[in-house]
């Protein structure tokens, strides 16, 4: 009567132990599911940021595209030799 009691317990916790595990595995599984679509999701929404913009940084169909040639055009007038505020100075 006592050791068909103790198989009757260890089946019951071997019973428990691997209902136990499959819920764990089922859990891992779902949180994997949920993290895989966030990614897509925001990857997504990366590309769809990143197609929106190329059309605003388009130079040629942009209106600002004289500003930034006229931008260009004067950093190219400044001459090098003139001492930045970078450069030292001699000490006094």
């Amino acid at each position: 009567m006592k050791k068909e009691l103790g198989y009757g317990v260890a089946l019951v916790g071997a019973v428990a132990a691997a209902g136990a595990l499959a819920a764990a595995l089922v859990r891992k599984k779902k949180r994997e599911e949920i993290y895989h679509e966030a990614e897509l999701k925001a990857m997504n929404e990366l590309d769809e940021m990143m197609n929106e913009g190329d059309d605003e940084l388009d130079c040629d169909a942009c209106s600002c595209a004289a500003a930034c040639a006229a931008a260009d055009e004067q950093q190219e007038d400044v001459p090098e030799d003139i001492p930045s505020d970078e450069t030292e100075k001699p000490a006094e």
